[in-house]
């Protein structure tokens, strides 16, 4: 008996001893909390190089609208003319930053700011890219009195400071500065095709996970978990589950439990690069009436796709669609939700609408994503002169692939899985011509 027992022992410990080997071993387990990615895909020069590019670009700005600066403050511009490399978002749900960029028409470039973020921008970007510090006690900035503007005429004297937020001794001019984001870079086309795999990844990740029972909560929960994992700040977490999906355009997470139909839709961001996306799951066949939804949605979503070539007006493609929804046999659809538009440093840097004064630019980001009531269809592109990228196709979900003008643009079908097993079914690609 005690032969058996220490045998027992001895088989205990060993595994246990094993278990931790194999649990400490790389790779052995998909970590949920964080994959080491990349935090920089760029080396420094080429961030330089990129930066250098943008404030030729500013430069012309500040001489076309007669300003010595421009001070920006907001979070997406200051993401922007830093190529993500500086971080002002303390407050997430805030984009109005904690620090202030000055750069001058003669290229001279100041960071303004308070102590508590200083040392930290100095030190691990701003120093190495140029900025010189100029900062103030946290207490001298507030509705009695605020130094910022003192700060500004110091260094712009008489010149007159443009600014993307309502600031001392500056004059608001965000609305024109905005579309200087509009035209990617290469290297901004670089970091975005890989967050757009990294974000899609995540979404595709979490429906394969899905099971009956689950409610949009912890759906939620595990969209936000799995990005997050992969250094990505969700922005838009619309879960919903069977009957909301129908009933609700925007669905936020209400706690229904899942059944047989899920959708995940999210918007994440970053380098301040925000991505959309939504992809869908459904246990057991599609519906007849659910399968024609979607297949007409992808076609009206191929036609966004198709029209959004550089140089066209996007009060154009706003009233070709409401022909697209008419010839897909659902005619006023496109009244139910708004359409998308583009994207590239903001969820929307605008959404479409009658007469709006946008045209499509080179190299310029788009989520459009059309609804037929209960179906959607949703990815990110960036519109060249002669092609489309989308930047959320991983290649690991079923498609319909739709063809126009001897073109195809392939669309995210819906997942199926198996409502006893919860297996993924092998679908093959639809094509529709």
């Amino acid at each position: 008996m005690k032969y058996l027992i220490n045998t027992l022992l001895i088989l205990s410990l060993a595994f246990t001893i094993l278990s931790c080997k194999v649990a400490n071993k790389p790779g052995a387990n998909d970590n949920l909390i964080w994959k080491s990615l990349p935090n920089q895909l760029l080396t420094k020069d080429e961030i330089k190089t990129e930066i250098n590019e943008k404030i030729e670009i500013v430069k012309k700005f500040l001489e076309d609208e007669g300003l010595a600066g421009i001070l920006l403050t907001q979070v997406r511009n200051v993401n922007w003319i830093t190529a993500g490399a500086a971080n002002i978002q303390i407050v997430l749900n805030k984009d109005v930053g904690a620090a202030s960029l000055l750069i001058m028409k003669d290229g001279s470039k100041y960071v303004i700011c308070n102590g508590s973020e200083a040392g930290r921008l100095m030190d691990e970007t701003l120093g190495e890219l140029g900025y010189q510090l100029k900062v103030y006690n946290w207490y001298e900035s507030n509705p009695v009195k605020d130094v910022r503007g003192d700060i500004i005429k110091e260094i712009a004297g008489k010149g007159k400071v443009g600014s993307d937020i309502g600031f001392p001794g500056t004059v608001l001019v965000s609305d024109k500065f905005k579309p200087l984001r509009f035209s990617l870079l290469d290297t901004e086309i670089m970091r975005y095709c890989w967050l757009g795999k990294q974000a899609t990844e995540s979404v595709e990740e979490v429906c394969r996970r899905l099971k009956p029972g689950m409610d949009e909560f912890e759906i939620e929960a595990m969209a936000a978990a799995e990005l997050r994992s992969r250094g990505i700040l969700p922005t838009v977490l619309l879960m919903a589950v069977d009957e909301r999906i129908f009933n609700y355009r925007h669905a936020l997470p209400g706690g229904a439990k899942l059944k047989k139909y899920a959708m995940v839709n999210i918007v994440a961001e970053k380098w301040g690069m925000p991505i959309a996306v939504t992809r869908f799951v459904h246990f057991g066949p599609l519906p007849e009436e659910l399968e024609n939804k979607l297949k007409q949605t992808a076609i009206v979503n191929a036609k966004y796709e198709a029209a959004t070539v550089p140089g066209k007006d996007c009060a154009e493609i706003f009233e070709e669609c409401k022909t697209w929804y008419a010839e897909a046999g659902f005619e006023g659809e496109w009244q139910k939700h708004h359409q998308g538009g583009a994207t590239g440093y903001d969820d929307r840097e605008y959404v479409i609408y009658p007469g709006i004064k946008q045209v499509v630019q080179e190299r310029q980001a788009f989520a459009w994503n059309p609804t037929i009531t209960g179906a959607k269809v949703e990815d990110t592109i960036i519109a060249f002169k002669d092609h489309i990228e989308v930047v959320t196709n991983t290649g690991n979900w079923p498609m319909i692939i739709v063809e126009l003008n001897g073109k195809k643009y392939p669309q995210p079908a819906i997942l199926i899985k198996d409502p006893n097993t919860g297996e993924v079914i092998n679908q093959e690609d639809i094509i529709i011509k």
